[in-house]
């Protein structure tokens, strides 16, 4: 009985050892970009560094049919038209995949379809501007003098640093936390069940709507505010 139970033990681990495709660090040529925009379930993360690069972490079978291409200055990192969709239908898994990424400036960052970007390093900006949307999910050190941030349909963002100014809009059930990023103004809107968490030491501008709520700390006053639909915006506990 326990020969044939270590047969079947041994059996199961040749298949799933034989069944696992290796995973493949692919660095690509692309051309300068200053943007990034990742896309259907790939996730990306990034590092401030002097001279541009980019690593696809996959198995070599998917590696062909994982783009990464500049367009108008934007790194658009994505899987072939309809391939990602055929796997699945297939009954196929694609195993993890992760994109590397490393470039001077990054004034935009965008992800959506359930994607997430992580900041391995951070970073410092003029103006930059991030975008979830889709279940997508960012987590980035910023010092900046304007961050503008957007989520929306379960999107989350998670922020730490300082900027001068924080611009933030979140809709669709999504979620900004960013207590830790201290900023001087901020100007918040939350709606559709959203929330808003922000530290502010000057003057914060807010509207909740939809059942969202918007916290704040830091010395900062509020200057303006409208909640509706069960919202609110109070200090944090």
């Amino acid at each position: 009985m326990k020969n044939a139970v270590l047969t079947l033990l041994c059996g199961a681990a040749f298949f799933s050892t034989t069944g696992a495709q290796a995973q493949v660090r692919q660095p690509r040529t692309v051309g300068v970009f200053q943007a990034v925009h990742a896309s259907g379930g790939i996730d990306v993360y990034l590092t401030q560094g002097p001279a541009t690069a980019v690593v696809v972490d996959a198995a070599g079978e998917v590696q062909p049919h994982i783009l990464t291409a500049v367009k108008n200055g934007t790194l658009e990192v994505s899987w072939e038209q309809n391939y990602s969709w055929k796997k699945m239908l297939a009954g196929k898994k694609t195993g993890a995949i992760k994109v590397y990424i490393t470039c001077p400036t990054l004034t935009a960052l965008s992800v959506s379809g359930g994607s997430d970007a992580r900041g391995e390093t951070p970073f410092k900006a003029d103006d930059l501007r991030l975008s979830a949307s889709g279940g997508a999910d960012v987590y980035l050190t910023v010092t900046a003098k304007t961050l503008t941030s957007h989520a929306s349909g379960g999107g989350d963002i998670t922020v730490a640093g300082r900027v001068e100014q924080q611009k933030v809009s979140v809709s669709g059930g999504s979620d900004y936390h960013a207590y830790a990023l201290q900023s001087t103004t901020a100007e918040v809107s939350a709606s559709g069940g959203s929330d808003a968490e922000v530290s502010v030491d000057g003057e914060l501008k807010s509207s909740a709507s939809g059942g969202s709520d918007v916290r704040y700390k830091g010395s900062g006053r509020l200057v303006s505010s409208h909640a509706s639909g069960g919202s609110s915006t109070k200090p944090a506990r």
